[in-house]
Order: C-alpha cells, then structure tokens, then sequence
C-alpha cells in the first residue's frame, strides 16, 4: 500500500529495501511529510567513515549538519535524541554535545523530536549512516488522535485498509465497534462518502470517537450511535463498505468471548451489508476467523495479509458480501 502511496509522488525508487523499508530518491522532502501508510521518513546520509569517530571530522560533520538543516527546515524541532548501539560512549556523547552546540536543539534521550538514527551502512559495503526523521513525531501519530484507548489502532495500518478496502464516493459507510474512531476518520480523509455510521456499545469509546472526529474536522458527516454490533436496529443491505476492528482477546475482551461473538458479528455484519459490499476486518483471532470464513457462505476473501502491530501480528481481511445472503 505504501508502494502504491508513492506512485504519485515524485521520487524513484532505489534498489536495497525490504520488507519493512522503502528507499528513494527525491529533492522534494517535503511532501514525504504528508504520507498516510507509512510509520516514518528518514533522510538517509552515507558516510565513508570506519568508525562513528570519523563524524566528528571538519568534513564529515560539516556534511552531518547540512543533512539536518535540511530536516530541520521543513518542520519545528526543538531537541533532539540518538538512536545507536553504544550511545553512551565517549564518541557518541562528544558527538550529542557538537550536534547541540551547532543546531540550538536540546538533547532529550527518551523523548527527542528529531530522531537520529547511527549505524552500520546497510546499503554500501563499508561506512556508516545517519537517518534523520523528517518529523518530530511519527506519521502514524496524527495530529486529529486527542484521545486513545486501550487496544487502539495504529492510523497508518487503518490508513492502508482503506485503501485496500477501495475509497469510492458513493459509499455508504458504517465502522462497526468504531472505539476512538481511527478506521472511520481515516476512511474520511481518504475521499468523501455518500455517508458514515459509527457504533459502540460502549459510551466512553463513543465519546472519544467523537473527540477525535470534532479534531479531525469531520463531526458534521458522522452519525454516532450506542449500540450492539452484533444485533443491529438497521435495514438490510444499508452498507456498502463496513470497517471493523472486533476485540483480540487480549488488550481488549477475552478469547473464550470471542467465540461466541466472532459468529454472531459476521452475520450480523452481512445482514446489513449489500451484495457486492465490502468488509474490512483485522483480528489477531486468525484460527477462529478462519474457521468461521471456511464455513460460512455470507462472505467471500477477497485479500488476506499478515500486518505487524503493537507487537502482534493480526491478520487484515478483505471481505466480499455474497450476491445472496443465506439464512441458515
């Protein structure tokens, strides 16, 4: 999704990355700022050094510090932290002292807005690189989350489900089990809706969904409403694309509960989906919601991917409604 992200953006693509990084070229820092599905930018420098030592040269440092007025132009720092195996040493606590003395920033070991990364060179055979964020705060952490709950999700994976999911105007929207509102919100900054729809049974979720939606801009094109996802006062086919992050069982709810909810809510999901309709659902209950997909003739797998998140690794399903549903 990320990939697909940067087809419009004007960079190229550099041979070198993996699973979890994109490398590019591009002279326009700028508008990286701005990207929804992924975690971080980092402006990467190469340097011909052996050791971490060779930064504190004329040349080298000189170099290190156009690196971070570039990063420092486009956004506001006001300290600074390292990231490196061996932080502590001599070297790099001389290094910490020159970078605060030429750039203003304070040093903040555990809270740093500008975040340097120092390592080995992974993309040349010898030296080492300095990465540089482009933003105090991760692209995930966005600026409409005022309010967090537990077993929230991550912005830049719910951000990559709405695009998977498809951003069509003339959807009818409904985020199911909505919590702090992070899949509906993203669903909405993605492109317009013909409408949107966002249940909780909880009422404090409800109240920080709508915390977030008045700070994202989006209150006046959302209907909040309490109630049970799992048995819904709401017409038939109502829905044209349902978002859905039900409890793990961990941070949220209980295994053994999942067992009777995960049926009950994909039929209930179904019901009020149309034909042809889309579900966008991540749960880290893969056996079971595998289990139940294999049996059930409402909805049809359409994308299915492993995801990294918060230290877990939950499966993100797109779901296509049957032509027909079929009451058992």
């Amino acid at each position: 999704m990320a990939r697909l992200e940067l087809a419009s953006y004007p960079a190229s693509l550099l041979p070198g990355g993996d699973e979890e990084t994109i490398r590019l070229q591009s002279v326009h820092l700028s508008r990286f700022r701005t990207l929804r599905t992924v975690v971080a930018v980092y402006l990467l420098e190469h340097y011909p050094v052996p050791r971490p030592k060779g930064l504190l040269g004329h040349q080298q440092f000189t170099r290190l510090l156009a690196q971070l007025q570039l990063v420092l132009a486009g956004d506001r720092f006001e300290s600074f932290r390292l990231a490196a195996a061996g932080r502590d040493s001599a070297v790099f606590q001389r290094l910490i002292g020159a970078i605060g003395q030429a750039t203003g920033l304070r040093f903040d070991p555990d809270e740093g807005e500008l975040l340097l990364r120092i390592r080995p060179a992974a993309w040349q055979a010898t030296g080492w690189e300095v990465l540089a964020r482009l933003t105090p705060r991760p692209l995930s952490a966005r600026a409409w989350r005022v309010c967090n709950l537990p077993g929230g999700l991550n912005a830049t994976l719910a951000a990559a489900m709405v695009q998977a999911a498809g951003v069509r105007a003339g959807d009818r929207v409904c985020d199911a089990m909505c919590g702090s509102g992070t899949l509906l919100i993203e669903r909405l900054l993605a492109g317009p809706a013909a409408s949107a729809l966002a249940l909780d049974l909880n009422a404090k979720a409800l109240a920080c969904c709508r915390d977030n939606l008045q700070a994202a801009g989006l209150s006046d094109r959302v209907t909040l409403a309490q109630a049970d996802a799992c048995q819904l006062d709401l017409p038939e086919a109502s829905f044209d694309l349902v978002l859905c992050n039900p409890p793990w069982g961990d941070a949220v709810g209980a295994h053994r509960h999942n067992q009777t909810l995960y049926p009950a809510l994909l039929a209930e999901l179904a019901r009020i989906t149309a034909p042809g309709g889309r579900l966008a659902l991540l749960s880290h209950e893969i056996k079971l919601l595998q289990r139940l997909l294999d049996d059930t003739p409402h909805w049809r797998i359409q994308h299915s991917t492993r995801v990294f998140h918060g230290g877990h690794y939950p499966r993100f399903y797109l779901l296509e409604r049957s032509p027909v549903l079929r009451r058992h």
